[in-house]
């Protein structure tokens, strides 16, 4: 099964193509907006998996926003075909996502398996009004 090594949240990341390693531009904890509801700018969400032993099996990963209060938003998830590899490199790049208010909002990322969703990693994301309203 796959084992999830790192994720992080950033502004942008740029992978080289010759050597595949990827630079984190700007990491985020939090952000601030003039108002709510309000629509953060585009992110990533970046991963590496360690498939030792999984390389030539199927796996499938979910990305959710867990609001302060409130149900968690799918945000996007993926099926990632065996390659062959023991490890994989497994990034989101999220638009916009949408808040209704502040608070420590959660990104959460869950492997699939046999009995439902297995979270995997909880990534806060503190939303703040801005002080000059």
């Amino acid at each position: 099964m796959p084992e999830l090594i790192y994720s992080l949240i950033c502004s942008d990341l740029l992978i080289d193509k010759d050597s595949s390693s990827t630079s984190f531009i700007r990491t985020i904890e939090h952000a601030v907006v003039p108002e709510f509801p309000a629509t953060l700018p585009p992110i990533f969400f970046a991963s590496m998996w360690d498939l030792d032993g999984a390389e030539n099996e199927p796996f499938t990963i979910s990305l959710s926003l867990i609001p302060p209060q409130g149900e968690p938003i799918t945000l996007g998830m993926q099926e990632v075909a065996p390659t062959g590899t023991m490890l994989h490199k497994l990034n989101f790049q999220l638009p916009g996502i949408r808040v209704e208010g502040e608070g420590r909002h959660i990104l959460a990322v869950a492997l699939k398996t046999d009995d439902g969703w297995d979270t995997r990693a909880r990534l806060p994301l503190y939303v703040f009004g801005s002080q000059n309203n």
